[in-house]
């Protein structure tokens, strides 16, 4: 923890820093900090800094080191001892909204985020083409994530759709270099005109600044602002409410194409399949200290889906596990398709294998989102329970978070509240002396039984305490828990009844 502003050190700092050329010296400084985990001189430093210059650029790196480098506690401690100084611009409350979410502090990040808007919206409305109707959406990683490209595009497409936002000419420059999946991407030209290449790419990239849609916070028509994964939810809620089914759909003659290619790698064409991904080091690689923290906090054993993998061919179904060349592979097991480690691999084909699944199974990452997205009953494994992205179809299986110091499994209200709620790093868990706990294999092929159960029309009923604790924790609530794996937790979840 840090020590609170010294104004004694505050002014010696200051005049080392006029000595030293001004505010110019603070971030090399800050970084020496952060390499030391000094996080009182990094406070101390950003203070000094004040009155020297523009201070966006300072409190911006200090963000970002904290972020990076310190434990969630003293990050949290921080950012309120240097509240008052945290300049009113659009990129710095971004930034630290941002903080705020790691940090396990939704509200704060939302107000963050909220302001952030404002202050854009404050903008646009400046500009002479405000009035018509042209909004650019900021690509960020709407392009070169999967799993991000396809749940704010999706989200967008249905607060549109559903009236909740503005009806604004929306344009998403996308450098066709830079696309994840430009056939997904295709797929969302009914709400976002794609702008890949040429003459016009430019000029929308120009206007991008004072024009933009920044997804990290969405206005909606009611005046609100919303932080990306309120929003989600949100929008999610609505279309259920709704009754719509699903926002993507892809052509039979391309549906049928991909199939002529998978049946050349050895699936039946007549047989019906469970899409597989489970996120491992290979995605993403190892890293080191807190990253490797964080990383890892998304990833699985392949082993625990062995058995689920087992019940789909046990019903007559095959399995098509997605991926990269550099996942661990599966090993060789009838009626399944290591579709990560195939020739046949292709963009196309991963969004065939993801639109065309009788269900899929996957960790929290892109192909879960892209499989809601066409409606796909989807198996969210290992996955946080509040940052979930699950749909009305869905079924999932959260990580149990236990006490280090006394073994304790914290309740389903505790992991959906502060300072868990929103949080996926390793290291946010570490600080709170929380170790995760992935699911084992009986709760994954526990949950793929149900999901079978459910398709065939006899899946178990959902329990009505879990959305009631959802609803007392402020919690959007959309899918079920899996029956099984409350069943085996409930004491512990929920408390015994």
């Amino acid at each position: 923890m840090t020590e609170g502003t010294d104004p004694g050190r505050v002014a010696r700092v200051r005049e080392a820093l006029v000595a030293d050329g001004g505010i110019a010296a603070a971030i090399p400084l800050l970084r020496q900090c952060a390499v030391h985990g000094d996080a009182d001189a990094l406070a101390t430093l950003v203070e000094a800094t004040s009155g020297l210059g523009d201070l966006a650029p300072v409190v911006r790196e200090a963000l970002y080191l904290l972020h990076q480098v310190f434990p969630v506690p003293v990050t949290r401690e921080v950012v309120a001892r240097l509240t008052p100084l945290i300049p009113d611009t659009e990129a710095v409350q971004n930034d630290l909204g941002f903080v705020l979410h790691a940090s396990g502090d939704p509200e704060g990040a939302g107000r963050a985020f909220g302001r952030a808007a404002a202050i854009l919206e404050e903008r646009v409305a400046r500009h002479p083409l405000a009035s018509t109707g042209l909004r650019i959406v900021q690509p960020g990683w709407l392009i070169g994530s999967l799993g991000e490209s396809v749940s704010r595009l999706a989200m967008i497409a249905k607060l549109r759709t559903l009236g909740m936002m503005a009806p604004w000419r929306l344009v998403l420059p996308a450098p066709r270099e830079k696309i994840v999946n430009e056939p997904l991407l295709d797929l969302f030209a009914p709400y976002v005109t794609l702008v890949k290449e040429g003459d016009l790419l430019d000029k929308f990239q120009a206007l991008a600044p004072d024009l933009a849609l920044d997804t990290s916070s969405l206005p909606l028509v009611d005046g609100r602002f919303l932080y990306v994964h309120s929003a989600w939810r949100e929008s999610e809620r609505a279309w259920a409410d709704a009754g719509r089914g699903p926002l993507l759909t892809l052509p039979r003659e391309r549906i049928a194409a991909g199939r002529t290619r998978l049946a050349a790698a050895g699936l039946p064409e007549d047989a019906w399949f469970a899409a597989l991904h489970v996120r491992d080091p290979g995605f993403h690689g190892v890293g080191e200290g807190r990253r490797r923290l964080d990383l890892a906090a998304r990833d699985a054993d392949l082993a625990t889906y062995l058995p689920a993998i087992e019940r789909v061919t046990a019903r007559g179904g095959w399995v098509i596990r997605l991926g990269g060349p550099a996942a661990i592979a599966l090993p060789p097991m009838p009626g399944v398709l290591d579709y990560a480690h195939s020739e046949i691999r292709s963009p196309e084909v991963d969004v065939v294998l993801l639109a065309s699944a009788r269900l899929m199974i996957g960790t929290l990452s892109g192909p879960a989102h892209v499989a809601s997205c066409f409606a796909t009953p989807t198996i969210h494994t290992n996955g946080f329970p509040s940052n979930l992205v699950p749909t009305a179809r869905d079924i999932w299986v959260p990580k149990l978070y236990r006490e280090r110091a006394s073994g304790r499994i914290l309740s389903l209200a505790e992991s959906i509240s502060a300072p868990f709620r929103g949080e996926i790093r390793g290291s946010g868990f570490d600080d709170h002396g929380i170790d995760l706990v992935d699911n084992s294999a009986a709760d994954i092929a526990g949950a793929t039984d149900e999901m079978l159960d459910r398709l065939e029309g006899h899946g178990p009923a959902d329990d009505p305490a879990v959305p009631e604790i959802f609803r007392r924790t402020d919690n959007v609530y959309i899918a079920p828990i899996s029956a099984s794996f409350l069943a085996r937790h409930r004491s512990a979840l929920l408390g015994s009844r």
